[in-house]
């Protein structure tokens, strides 16, 4: 799709039409497959989408200051990815989950444009906004707040990560924001000798055991029945009434079945995680939580802190506090902390940890 919008814009400005309708061509035949019903990418990076935001724009305006008869097709693809892109912004800003594209520079699709773009966008981007979240969580993103928080996930369609590159072993390690803090994150893309373990669940917010990935890794020859069969149905994400509610069935293929149940419950600017992990075996159960806050261990908690804010976190197992690094889009490093809280136990198991504010 990048490709498609590229070349039918150099092709706008050489005035060559072959190659804009070439351009053209693949631009929708790759929308097909790339870009959900709700403008949500399909390939599992949030910067991907701020990216084809930019990009679909810069094509609209182009076709529009031309003329060309293609721009509602194309105003119509930009109002849907803007109103995307828009839905993954959290009270904190844009989370960074999974892959940097290459050529990606600026996170905003309406920097740099002249006083006539900026009027014809800003209206495009009133219209683009997308009202049904439920489409968006159709398309492997659900959005939620709830109180002080504010809450991405990222599911994809099959539980199995995009084999395009995009996509991380983030299944079950959503970025929440509190009272507009990116509070637990993902941390994104990294250098490249650093590359495969950021893709892994290892550099993730969630739930592993024996420290695998939820899911295998992806082939573009995979069919939907061989992915079932090795990994059982596709995982389900939905929204509840005081959170949001995960069940996957990736870890199966390792034997004994090993569902995943895991809850976020909302209690007013309190989070529990609880987690439930069906099946036989004494595996290694490992939940990990990535912070840019503060971290220190307070009489068997952990003790969060931000900008005078304070958070306690509690629960059962030991607990480890393991420095990180995040690099931004820009190439910016930032100090994070991986919280791991191992257990090994016979399943099934069940268990819980508690994020609540620090009383003044």
């Amino acid at each position: 799709m990048v490709e498609g919008i590229t070349l039918y814009l150099s092709a706008l400005a050489a005035k060559d039409e072959a190659r804009a309708t070439k351009g053209l061509h693949l631009l929708f035949g790759a929308a097909e497959q790339a870009i959900g019903a709700s403008g949500a990418t399909l390939e599992g990076s949030t910067l991907r989408q701020a990216q084809l935001a930019r990009l679909t724009l810069k094509a609209w305006l182009a076709a529009r200051s031309d003329g060309r008869p293609e721009q509602w097709r194309l105003a119509a693809m930009a109002r849907s990815v803007i109103g995307a892109y828009d839905a993954m912004h959290l009270t904190g800003g844009l989370p960074e989950i999974g892959e940097k594209p290459a050529g990606l520079k600026n996170l905003s699709p309406f920097d740099g444009l002249d006083e006539a773009d900026s009027q014809a966008a800003e209206e495009l981007h009133r219209q683009g906004k997308l009202r049904d979240l439920e489409a968006l969580r159709r398309d492997g993103w659900l959005r939620l707040d709830n109180g002080p928080w504010s809450g991405l996930w990222h599911c994809p369609l099959s539980g199995w990560p995009g084999f395009k590159g995009l996509g991380h072993h983030d299944l079950g390690a959503p970025e929440l924001h509190w009272n507009g803090l990116p509070l637990l994150v993902d941390p994104g893309s990294a250098k490249e000798e650093l590359a495969p373990l950021y893709r892994s669940a290892l550099s993730h917010g969630g739930l592993s055991l024996d420290r695998q990935n939820p899911y295998p890794e992806n082939r573009a020859g995979y069919s939907a029945p061989f992915r079932r069969e090795v990994a059982g149905p596709a995982p389900e994400l939905r929204a509840t009434y005081d959170g949001a509610k995960l069940v996957m069935d990736g870890f199966a293929r390792f034997g004994g079945h090993r569902q995943i149940e895991r809850s976020w419950r909302f209690e007013g600017a309190s989070l529990r995680i609880e987690d439930l992990v069906l099946g036989t075996g004494r595996p290694l159960i490992e939940r990990r939580l990535i912070t840019p806050w503060v971290a220190a261990r307070d009489e068997g908690a952990v003790l969060l802190s931000q900008g005078g804010h304070q958070l306690r976190l509690t629960t059962e197992g030991t607990v480890s506090l393991q420095p990180f690094k995040r690099w931004s889009h820009r190439g910016d490093e930032l100090p994070l902390t991986r919280i791991v809280i191992a257990v090994r136990a016979n399943l099934p198991w069940s268990g819980a940890l508690t994020l609540q504010p620090v009383s003044a």
